[in-house]
């Protein structure tokens, strides 16, 4: 029988290894000139020329319709070090993947240790690994990690994530300069990607996790003042955040769009999207066209879509009730950190999904399934060598989809390939192909 106990204190240096040999691909690969890179990284003047007007400039405008000053300020970094070398820049997106590795798995150890403080130290360290380790090499992280002009994503998660440290440090110790580096990390992560402006809700997530509810009825009554008066700072950044866009011409509802009902059920589909590429990953691509064009209407298999939803509520719901705080708390970051980009609230997407939108929201579908096989291993113990191989069997099959997927963006003509596949499918079978990116490149929309 395996000692885990001697393996404990190695999980970051395994985490690290097997991160860079799932992406060890990504070093040979070239920009992506013919998708968003051009304009982002090698066409962009502040990254070769960026005087002190310049810097002020940028961190006080958007471009291109997006806000990323701070993640420009890597491009700027790479390129004073080493030039326009796409191995330099694609090394250093991995380098912050990995980052966020060790961090998701300090945060998800720390988490756990909060909420389960009997717990001993294999049963808390196994799960924050195993999150981790997900969280590394899962097929849906590909995109973010090896297409450059994704590095505002891994860029924002990782003030994201070094934030809600801080945060945990906080809830720890009660002290507030803890919350001023909190506070300092929303507004980096912000700079890096506006997708940021959401991180106040995650601190109630944490706040339930750590038992700071008095009970969920979703009043004011349920927090206590100082759980409450913690966070206006943070709402109020958040605000100022949203008017800066505002002022921008960014953030506001796009109208011409598809009718509520019908961004209702597409907010369901891409939920349960997400939730199939996250157990079973396959058929992955680059761009995910919306099923009708406008003013057509929805396929009738789609009203499954609300019934898979209210399974899943369901089965959160009951983790509630039986007070399974991982699990809901899980579901909380998945859902919190994924909402903005359902299209229920109409923002202007040219694509109904895609796999960089999941890249923080996968920590909670990470914890969720760990604690599951977790639970499973300590309950049946009669299949526990079952379990062990078909969860093993699994995370093999994501590092080396992960390692393939990589290659599949080596260059921009390669990555169309992997579209190209999909358009064809779609004329077949007579389906639209609303926004082609073969022939109308998106700009800006990463």
């Amino acid at each position: 029988m395996i000692d885990i106990n001697k393996f404990l204190k190695y999980f970051p240096v395994f985490l690290i290894v097997i991160t860079i040999g799932v992406f060890f691909p990504t070093f040979f690969n070239d920009f992506q000139r013919g998708w968003d890179d051009q304009w982002q990284v090698l066409d962009y003047e502040f990254v070769t020329h960026h005087s002190v007007y310049d810097l002020i400039y940028h961190f006080t405008h958007f471009h291109l319709g997006q806000y990323f000053p701070v993640n420009t300020l890597l491009y700027i970094m790479v390129y004073e070090l080493f030039g326009f070398s796409p191995g330099a820049f694609h090394a250093a997106c991995l380098l912050i993947h990995i980052f966020n590795v060790l961090l998701v798995y300090l945060i998800v150890y720390k988490t756990i240790n909060v909420a389960k403080p009997v717990w001993r130290e294999p049963r808390v360290k196994m799960p924050a690994f195993l999150t981790a380790l997900i969280f590394a090499i899962h097929p849906l992280q590909v995109e973010s990690v090896a297409w450059i002009s994704a590095s505002k994503i891994v860029l924002y998660a990782f003030f994201f994530l070094s934030g809600i440290w801080f945060y945990l440090k906080y809830l720890i110790s009660k002290k507030t300069f803890w919350l001023v580096g909190c506070a300092c990390c929303y507004l980096l992560s912000f700079g890096s990607k506006e997708q940021a402006i959401i991180f106040p809700l995650n601190l109630f997530a944490f706040d339930y996790i750590a038992g700071r509810f008095k009970k969920l009825n979703f009043t004011i009554e349920s927090l206590s003042d100082r759980v409450i008066i913690e966070k206006l700072p943070f709402f109020i950044i958040a605000l100022f955040l949203y008017g800066f866009s505002l002022s921008n011409n960014l953030g506001t509802f796009d109208v011409d769009t598809y009718p509520f009902h019908q961004r209702l059920l597409f907010g369901m589909s891409s939920l349960m999207d997400y939730l199939f590429r996250f157990i079973a990953p396959v058929k992955l691509y680059y761009f995910y066209f919306f099923p009708i064009n406008h003013g057509e209407s929805l396929p009738v298999y789609f009203l499954i879509y609300p019934v898979l939803v209210v399974i899943c509520v369901l089965f959160v719901w009951n983790s509630y009730r039986r007070n399974n705080r991982l699990v809901v708390f899980g579901s909380l970051l998945f859902f919190i950190n994924i909402v903005l980009v359902l299209h229920v609230i109409p923002m202007p997407r040219a694509m109904i999904t895609a796999d960089r939108y999941v890249y923080f929201s996968l920590i909670g579908l990470g914890l969720i399934s760990s604690w599951v096989i977790c639970f499973f291993y300590q309950k049946v113990r009669k299949k526990r060598n079952l379990i062990f191989l078909l969860f093993s069997f699994w995370l093999v099959f994501l590092g080396c989809h992960s390692f393939l997927r990589t290659r599949e963006w080596k260059d921009s003509d390669a990555i169309k390939k992997n579209v190209t596949e999909l358009i064809e499918k779609r004329k077949a079978e007579n389906k639209p192909v609303v926004n082609d990116p073969l022939k109308n490149k998106p700009d800006g929309k990463e």
